[in-house]
């Protein structure tokens, strides 16, 4: 019964397929990291000085899209945000200014 659901499922029966299979899979995984993207200034700037990494910064039809890494941490920053958590205004104001210079 094994057999048969790994050949419907096309899974490798054989050590050198699922080696060959686990190459394949490990080559793909780190071009399949999830993201999180917003055009949000005041979002980005407030994940920014939570201690969140901008991973790439791209332009979609005149707007600037931040990128993020996506995590539980950023998802759960991001409600923290929705809720109106604190960060230090100095930092958010700089952090402002920093990424408007980027933007233009």
């Amino acid at each position: 019964m094994a057999l048969k659901c790994a050949l419907m499922m096309n899974i490798p029966s054989s050590a050198e397929e699922q080696q060959t299979m686990k190459k394949i899979v490990d080559s793909v995984s780190p071009t399949l990291n999830e993201t999180y993207q917003t055009t949000d200034l005041t979002l980005t700037s407030f994940l920014r000085c939570r201690g969140f990494a901008i991973e790439n910064i791209k332009q979609n039809n005149g707007r600037t899209l931040f990128i993020f890494q996506e995590s539980p941490e950023l998802r759960r920053a991001i409600v923290e945000f929705a809720n109106d958590a604190f960060v230090a205004v100095r930092s958010f104001c700089s952090t402002m200014r920093d990424l408007k210079a980027i933007t233009r």
